[in-house]
C-alpha cells in the first residue's frame, strides 16, 4: 500500500478539489477511510452536501434522532431521499451504491407516481403515497399542517424534468 503525500500535498489536493476523496485513494492506493482520516487530521473536512441534504429535509421534516434502534433518521427512506438531495446538489464523494441507491429513490417516484411522506406519530413513520394535485412536482408531501408548500423554498425537492445522473 503506497502511503498519502505530506500534509502540505494533502491540504493543496483538498483546496483545489479536482479529484475527490475516492479519487485521492485511488491515486495513492489507499482506502478512501484513510483519506477522509487524514482530511480530519488536518481540520479539512468535506460534508457540505450532507449538511445541506440535512438543512433541506429539516425546512419540512422535524426528523426523529435517537441513539435507540428504529430512529426515524436512520430509516432506508430518509437515507435515500438524503442521498437523492446530495446527488442533485452536485456532491461527487457519493459511492457507486449511494449513487444506486439515490437513482433507485427517484425512479421510484417517477415510475410509481408517488412521493415520500412523513408522519411521526405512525408505527412506520415513512411511506410511499400515491401523487396528488397539491403534492406539485415535489418527490416530499409536504405536511397539510404547515399549509401550502412554499415551493421556492423547496426548490431542491422538486423532481428535474430529465432523470438525474
Amino acid at each position: 500500500m503506497t502511503k498519502l503525500p505530506s500534509d502540505a500535498e494533502m491540504t493543496r489536493l483538498f483546496v483545489l478539489g479536482q479529484l475527490n476523496n475516492r479519487e485521492i485513494a485511488e491515486k495513492y492506493e489507499v482506502t478512501p477511510q484513510a483519506v477522509n482520516k487524514r482530511f480530519q487530521k488536518l481540520g479539512l473536512e468535506r460534508r457540505p452536501f450532507a449538511n445541506d441534504a440535512n438543512a433541506e429535509i429539516a425546512k419540512v421534516w422535524k426528523v426523529e434522532a435517537t441513539q435507540e434502534a428504529g430512529s426515524h433518521h436512520a430509516m432506508f427512506s430518509i437515507q435515500s431521499l438524503r442521498l437523492w438531495l446530495r446527488l442533485r446538489l452536485g456532491d461527487r464523494e457519493l459511492s457507486d451504491r449511494q449513487r444506486r441507491d439515490a437513482q433507485n429513490f427517484e425512479k421510484r417516484v417517477r415510475e410509481k407516481n408517488v412521493v415520500l411522506a412523513y408522519d411521526p406519530t405512525k408505527e412506520k413513520p415513512f411511506s410511499w403515497e400515491p401523487r396528488e394535485p397539491r403534492d406539485d412536482r415535489l418527490v416530499i408531501r409536504y405536511p397539510k399542517e404547515k399549509g401550502k408548500p412554499p415551493l421556492l423554498d423547496l426548490a431542491r425537492f422538486r423532481l428535474p424534468d430529465v432523470p438525474v445522473e
